[in-house]
């Protein structure tokens, strides 16, 4: 795969987990997400958070900026979702977006998470919507059992707690004085 200006660069299998706090199999994970794109035939696969976060990228490296670029991701599929509110959908789960070079397919893997395949004209979009709808449960359940796990090794707030803290925050204040 040639990289494109300004689109991604070949890095053998670059792979990033930024999962802080996740209680999960982040290998297992990144396993999926690279048998995935292998058999996609895709460049790249993106998983995010909802408010734009990267949580893991597999594939080609990114010649620009990945911050931006997954904000913009995770806007546009929030965007789409709102859109079919509009037309008296739940929602669409997938998203698409076919480029000369490079194109893009987005769907929903988990509550509050998206996967994005970034991919060229060496596949179709026919064969990643495949691919992507086999390897989706399988990830899904992963990063499914990871935040579960998260969430239970949360010790929730005391009864007593806003009050504590209201105390603590008005002790600071009265020390400044």
């Amino acid at each position: 795969m040639a990289a494109q200006d300004g689109g991604m660069a070949e890095a053998g299998d670059m792979a990033q987990l930024r999962w802080e706090g996740f209680g999960g199999d982040l290998e297992l994970i990144r396993e999926q997400l690279t048998r995935l794109v292998e058999r996609a035939q895709g460049r790249a696969i993106l998983l995010m958070d909802t408010a734009g976060r990267l949580l893991s990228w597999v594939g080609d490296e990114p010649r620009f900026d990945v911050t931006t670029f997954v904000s913009l991701l995770a806007a546009d599929f929030c965007a789409t979702r709102e859109l079919a509110r509009l037309l008296g959908e739940e929602q669409f789960h997938s998203v698409s977006h076919q480029g000369e070079a490079v194109s893009l397919y987005l769907t929903q893997l988990t509550e509050g998470t998206i996967l994005a395949l970034a991919y060229d004209q060496e596949t179709t979009l026919g064969l990643v919507r495949y691919r992507v709808g086999q390897a989706l449960p399988e990830i899904a359940a992963a990063v499914r059992a990871g935040l579960g796990r998260a969430r239970a090794e949360v010790e929730p707030l005391g009864e007593s707690f806003g009050a504590e803290a209201r105390d603590q925050v008005a002790r600071f204040f009265d020390s400044l004085l």
